[in-house]
């Protein structure tokens, strides 16, 4: 049986419009919706290989254009105008961490702050940094993971963190008794 697109319509339109209305509350935007799905069958069509699975095919075009109306669809909300306020704020905290994460870097001993500093701050690769200090790479390597191990420590012991799912830090606060005074 090759399917036209009219004997699609005659057979489906229907069962398709109540399969999108039970699943989008505004009935005009679900007969868009419907008509969408009928262009998309249109335009491919001819990429149907079997005829058999025709139906199973016409339901995912339409749980697709389902969840593209859903995807596209945003809802505004009018920014208050004290928000620059507030992040202007955001802004000075974030200078404060930024200070104090730099005052620990400096507090740690000589060459794990040195190889540090010209990694992370100055952009320097693992190998330039070796090259520029006359060692070896093992040792460049060496220095920066116990650097950052030692840095870890010092946060650790300063502040407890909160992590999102991926790891990152949403929220710092500083320990009762911290045994640093880096980040008061």
């Amino acid at each position: 049986m090759n399917a036209t697109l009219e004997h699609i319509w005659h057979e489906f339109a229907d069962r398709l419009r109540e399969f999108i209305r039970r699943r989008v509350a505004d009935p005009h935007t679900a007969e868009d919706i419907l008509q969408d799905v009928f262009v998309k069958i249109q335009a491919r069509l001819n990429r149907l290989k079997d005829p058999a699975k025709l139906q199973g095919w016409i339901y995912l075009i339409a749980r697709n254009a389902i969840i593209d109306h859903y995807r596209t669809r945003r809802e505004t909300v009018e920014v208050p105008e004290t928000l620059a306020a507030e992040a202007e704020s955001a802004d000075g905290e974030m200078e404060e961490l930024k200070t104090s994460f730099r005052r620990m870097i400096y507090s740690l001993p000589e060459p794990y702050r040195e190889a540090l500093v010209m990694t992370e701050f100055e952009g320097l690769t693992q190998p330039q940094l070796a090259e520029r200090l006359g060692i070896s790479l093992s040792g460049a390597k060496s220095r920066v993971q116990r650097g950052r191990a030692q840095l870890k420590q010092m946060l650790h012991d300063c502040c407890t963190f909160e992590f999102d799912r991926r790891g990152k830090v949403i929220d710092c606060t500083p320990r009762q008794k911290a045994k640093c005074n880096e980040c008061r």
